[in-house]
Order: structure tokens, then C-alpha cells, then sequence
């Protein structure tokens, strides 16, 4: 059973937010607290779904293996988000593994408790069905962006997918530690991105500390990832200065 801090931190997901009290008073009974070391694994591809997750701390990123196990990164969990929902419906397992990028606590809610509660409950399906509806437009927009994207605009796009108009000062979220882990998402190599970043930073659209990025820019962010502009052009007319190599930028993630 989960402690009124837990429940919160579960109220903050997309999800539950809309749960009544005692809505979540009673899925507490059914869910716990998980804490993984970094690289941990929590599922992998086809294991029957026993839980749901919702990030509280850390990265998680979800990805899949090929025969030689070459990773393919799917999509980087950050806190406050939910996964493992269609697993749950779908009766099929995970189509994914789930690994920890780093140190993380989650929340585990125990599938078929939780599916038993929406039958009770059926009201609460179209929360879920909203929240589904709302994953399955994201990972439309991840596979336009995969194939009608140059580098510049996929960078910039995940950046904005996580910028906070309401906290434009706040850094971007859910960016992974390891430049590596971000370049597998967006499809690009470690390199490029470094030089993307680079050049974000020398135009004045970002700003960059250790693993930190602040978009300092988002009209020209925004502007690139529609096309308003040709990539690498500036709203300012400003020539681009020379990239510094890979190795002296401070990491991208």
C-alpha cells in the first residue's frame, strides 16, 4: 500500500490526475513502491504484463533488441509519466524491454488488480482510453519526425516536446545522461547531435550546463521544426561560427 506521498506522486501522472480520492485511496492498496539501480532491467519484450509503471524519480528508457542485440530506443520515460498501459489491455506482454538509465523509484500498480478495479469502475476507461489516444499521437509524431525530419529539426522538436512554457527558464526535461541514449531515439549519431547542440548554443537558442539545456529561443526552435526557415539559418541573419569537436562539448545527454 502506497503512503499519501506516493499517492501524489501518482495524481501527478496524465493518467490518475483525474482520479477521485477515493479512487486512488483504493489502487493504493494494490500498488507499491519499486526502486531500480541504473542499467537495471524491470521488463523486457513479451513477459506477461504484471504491473503498470509511473515514474516518480530517474530515466527509463524503453527499447527494443535485435538478433545480435543491437538496441533500438523507443522512447526515454522521465518522472510524472505512466507506461506499460497497453501491455496491460492487450493481453500480448510488453512489446518492449524497460531499462533504467539511472537510479530510479517508481510505482508499480499491479495489473490485473487495477484491471478488475476499471470493471467496477467503468467510468474510468475513458481516462485511460484519453491517455492511450494521447501516447499513441506522440508515437505518430516520433515516426514523422524519424522520416520527414533533417537532424537540426528532430533535436529541436524533442527539445520542445519537453520545454515548459510555463517555466521557460526550467530545463528541458528528460534528457538521458549518455549522449548516446538521445542520438538512438532521434535516429542521428552521437556527433551529430553534438554538433546540433553546438550550433543551437552559437545562435543563441539554447543554453547549455553539463547535462542541462535551456531553450532560450523557442519562436526559432518552434519556427525550425515547422520549416519556416531553411535548417541552420538564423531568424537574425547571423552567420554560423565554426563547431567545436565532439570532444569539447559540455554532453547533450
Amino acid at each position: 500500500m502506497l503512503d499519501p506521498a506516493s499517492i501524489d506522486a501518482l495524481k501527478k501522472s496524465h493518467l490518475f490526475s483525474g482520479y477521485a480520492a477515493r479512487d486512488m485511496a483504493e489502487i493504493s492498496r494494490f500498488a507499491k513502491l519499486v526502486y531500480l539501480e541504473s542499467h537495471a532491467v524491470l521488463f523486457r519484450e513479451s513477459e506477461p504484463c504484471s504491473a503498470i509503471y509511473c515514474l516518480v524519480e530517474g530515466l527509463v528508457k524503453l527499447c527494443l533488441y535485435g538478433p545480435k542485440r543491437q538496441e533500438k530506443i523507443v522512447e526515454i520515460i522521465g518522472p510524472d509519466q505512466t507506461f506499460g498501459e497497453a501491455a496491460m489491455f492487450s493481453g500480448q506482454g510488453y512489446p518492449v524491454s524497460a531499462v533504467a538509465i539511472e537510479d530510479s523509484r517508481l510505482i508499480a500498480v499491479d495489473a490485473f488488480s487495477f484491471m478488475r478495479y476499471l470493471r467496477q469502475r467503468p467510468e474510468l476507461n475513458w481516462t485511460m482510453m484519453a491517455m492511450l489516444s494521447r501516447r499513441m499521437h506522440q508515437l505518430v509524431g516520433q515516426v514523422k519526425s524519424m522520416s520527414l525530419h533533417n537532424a537540426e529539426q528532430k533535436v529541436a522538436k524533442y527539445l520542445m516536446d519537453y520545454y515548459d512554457d510555463d517555466f521557460p527558464t526550467r530545463p528541458v526535461s528528460n534528457l538521458p545522461p549518455r549522449r548516446a541514449d538521445l542520438a538512438a531515439v532521434l535516429g542521428i549519431t552521437a556527433e551529430t547531435l553534438c554538433r546540433v547542440i553546438a550550433n543551437f548554443r552559437q545562435r543563441g537558442w539554447i543554453t547549455t550546463l553539463d547535462n542541462a539545456i535551456v531553450v532560450s529561443s523557442p519562436v526559432d526552435m518552434r519556427g525550425l521544426i515547422m520549416d519556416v526557415r531553411q535548417p541552420g539559418e538564423s531568424s537574425n541573419r547571423r552567420k554560423d561560427v565554426a563547431v567545436p569537436s565532439v570532444d569539447h562539448l559540455p554532453a547533450a545527454g
